[in-house]
């Protein structure tokens, strides 16, 4: 398995840290977060490609799921502003975004919630290639 999740991870974390005081970010789902701002980021999928008669892999086609809880007063406008910046970093490192979705009612009416997903493909040595 071609496994960069927590070079993903930490580059995003790093930036959204350094940009929002006090925000919580996650590597894992989380149903609903206890603390606001959250950004979950996780790998929901990680499968070899391109495939030859070599026993190791040498690319995986990528997939992240990345959710920006938000509540209180300007809570739409903070979780774009926060999803601009993990779209931003992850675009950088060559991911490209598949979806784009806004869940405001499924939790509660307090809590607004962007999900989206990134994806590409990555060689064994972390070069991703957009995919």
């Amino acid at each position: 398995m071609i496994d960069y999740s927590n070079e993903i991870f930490n580059a995003v974390a790093t930036d959204l840290r350094s940009a929002y005081e006090g925000i919580k970010v996650v590597g894992e789902y989380v149903a609903t977060p206890t603390h606001f701002p959250t950004v979950t980021i996780d790998e929901i999928s990680n499968v070899p490609t391109h495939l030859d008669s070599s026993v190791q892999s040498k690319y995986a086609e990528v997939q992240y799921r990345v959710q920006i809880f938000c509540n209180g007063n300007g809570k739409r406008a903070k979780a774009r502003e926060i999803y601009g910046t993990v779209a931003q970093r992850l675009s950088l490192m060559g991911l490209v975004p598949v979806t784009y979705t806004t869940t405001p009612a499924i939790y509660n009416s307090e809590v607004y919630c962007i999900t989206g997903t990134f994806r590409g493909v990555i060689d064994r040595d972390g070069v991703i290639y957009r995919g």
